[in-house]
């Protein structure tokens, strides 16, 4: 099982700004204005140079292959769905986007250049013992290559993306498999890094918090990265990190993703480029020296699509390392409704993981059982992310049930301990019934819970961030509400 240290970071905080769904173009109140000359903004990628591989000019826009249902060759398969009311690009002035064709011309996207901004220096160490491959690294580029954030030094490109994050030190340590295994049934991509680059920078998957193509909507730095607020990232692999190819023209190593498999470049054996049709739905494949193992591309997921080993057999950490304050960051809630909120959310969340626990021992189910693997990630991870928020401490996943003084009173769509024992004991078809009435019934209420807080105190007033996580909590039970009743309607 993954486990959090006490020492929990703003890392996480922007890790759920990166996790989400499926939509296409938004709507656009704004009018773009006069058109601005952004060529001095251009970059050309020397993979855009050659006839290999997809074409630069018109890579297939990923807005509309997120899947939360099940993975898919040249999808992202994540674990929750998309926030269209998230922070994000204004569409309004993307010229880079065919919205009808559903492509994007990354030759006439524009990236934040380089200049004066200069962040310590990235670190990364990599360690071996007892069967575990440990990466700790401070989260910034070893090679120093990092655009000029902020970028709202940059009045053309902050009109087009209002990203005002500045890259700061975080010590993030991956705990991974040295010997991972390929898992019969692959798992969504979950909120957080997906891995890290051995460049020292995490990676991210690749979707912005709307859940649209964010390497095609969002401004990047011409290295590759941005930040959510402070903690910088890639959402795709600059291209200046497949650089020492093995004999056979196969990338090398750039990295590792967090169920323990190698990530490579973007060429595969003979030095050919590679692309979607080449590689499998987790966006990897298995050949001999190497086995199992992940390939970058130039097109939408980028990265990986699921996991095909157990992220769950990984564990991660993150410290900051600098001063929080110094940001005028608030990370800690202290607005009493705020706090009650948040208990009450965790004891309900906490309820939910107890009747996924059920499933493993009640049903075959192929469905229920993916359902239960979402939700223990999700639940798991908003816990975790919202007792930080309460007290700026996190705690172990075993000890994820004691956290709130509230879970003696039944918070709306919580199943009392009569319902609960009833559930324990079903099995087979009356278990996969009763547990989808009862969870969405659950969900429903914390839907309430939400629009209940909303209307007595509105926003949240603390940040933007928590903010964005009660609308993200609308969202994400809506969606699996709707999923868990068309599973309940087609049970016989």
């Amino acid at each position: 099982m993954i486990t959090i240290s006490k020492k929990f970071s703003w890392l996480s905080v922007c890790f759920l700004l990166a996790c989400d769904a499926e939509v296409n173009q938004p709507e656009v109140g704004e009018e773009p204005g006069e058109p601005v000359d952004l060529s001095s903004y251009f970059i050309t990628p020397t993979l855009c140079g050659d006839s290999e591989g997809p074409t630069c000019t018109s890579l297939r826009l990923g807005d509309a292959y997120l899947t939360t249902t099940s993975p898919a060759q040249g999808k992202l398969f994540a674990c929750v769905a998309g926030n269209a009311g998230a922070p994000g690009s204004n569409p309004a002035r993307i010229t880079w986007i065919d919205w009808a064709a559903g492509t994007w011309n990354l030759l006439a996207k524009p990236f934040l250049p380089s200049g004066s901004f200069s962040p310590q220096s990235g670190s990364v160490s990599v360690s071996e013992d007892g069967g575990i491959r440990s990466i700790t690294v401070n989260n910034l580029p070893v090679d120093g290559r990092i655009g000029d954030w902020p970028m709202t030094q940059y009045a053309a490109l902050s009109a087009i993306d209002g990203n005002p994050g500045v890259p700061a030190a975080t010590n993030v340590t991956f705990n991974i498999p040295i010997a991972p295994v390929v898992s019969v049934t692959p798992s969504c991509t979950s909120l957080g890094a997906i891995g890290v680059t051995l460049n020292g920078v995490v990676l991210y998957n690749a979707v912005d918090a709307r859940g649209n193509d964010a390497v095609a909507h969002e401004i990047v730095d011409e290295f590759g990265g941005h930040p959510a607020m402070s903690a910088y990232h890639y959402h795709f692999l600059p291209e200046r990190l497949d650089s020492a190819p093995m004999s056979d023209g196969h990338s090398g190593l750039v990295g590792y993703i967090r169920d323990g498999f190698g990530l490579y470049g973007y060429d595969g054996e003979g030095g050919v480029e590679l692309t979607n049709a080449d590689l499998d739905e987790c966006h990897g494949h298995d050949h001999s020296p190497l086995g199992y193992h992940y390939h970058a591309t130039i097109e939408y997921p980028y990265t990986i699509g699921c996991y095909r080993g157990d992220p769950e057999s990984a564990s991660f950490s993150s410290v900051r390392t600098v001063d929080d304050k110094a940001g005028g960051i608030s990370y800690e809630v202290k607005t009493e409704p705020v706090r009650a909120f948040l208990k009450g959310m965790i004891a309900h969340h906490q309820q939910a993981l107890d009747m996924v626990a059920l499933v493993p021992r009640s049903t075959y189910g192929r469905d229920i059982r993916e359902v239960a693997v979402r939700m223990h990630i999700t639940q798991s991870e908003e816990i975790k992310l919202m007792q930080y928020w309460l007290n700026g401490d996190v705690i172990p996943d075993d000890d994820v049930g004691v956290v709130s003084g509230d879970q003696d009173r039944l918070m709306p769509g919580m199943l009392s301990e009569e319902r609960m024992a009833k559930l324990r004991t079903a099995q087979g078809d009356d278990f996969d019934r009763l547990f989808l009435q009862s969870m969405i019934e659950h969900h429903k209420g914390a839907i309430e819970m939400v629009h209940v807080f909303l209307e007595r105190f509105g926003s949240l007033g603390e940040t933007i961030v928590v903010d964005w996580f009660i609308d993200h909590i609308k969202a994400e039970q809506g969606i699996e509400v709707a999923r868990m009743s068309r599973m309940l309607a087609r049970l016989p």
